[in-house]
């Protein structure tokens, strides 16, 4: 994983970054519950637009070491308030690393 996507759905751009500095290193769960933590202000409504919902495969996806493809989903929790963090099991993230 080199790169972030980063989508703004209400202007509707998506710009691309590289993923180093802090998120160097990070996936799945890890990526995930950083990225919210840095950039989600606590206060924010969870169906707010200041909310980020994050897709994070996990460092070894894309290859073929087993239990790879896995797909971490992290936002803030609309329950708790803090940070709520699910994982999927699919190609998909597979497919995001290529």
């Amino acid at each position: 994983m080199k790169k972030v996507l980063r989508v703004n759905m209400t202007k509707l751009k998506v710009r691309e970054e590289s993923l180093g500095g802090e998120y160097g290193g990070l996936g799945g769960r890890g990526l995930t519950s950083t990225i919210v933590a840095k950039e989600v202000i606590a206060t924010c409504h969870h169906l707010g637009e200041e909310n980020k919902i994050v897709f994070a495969p996990g460092l070894l996806g894309g290859t073929s070491a087993p239990c790879s493809g896995r797909l971490s989903v992290g936002a803030k929790s609309p329950l708790t308030g803090g940070i709520m963090e699910f994982m999927l099991t699919l190609i998909m993230s597979q497919a995001m690393v290529m």
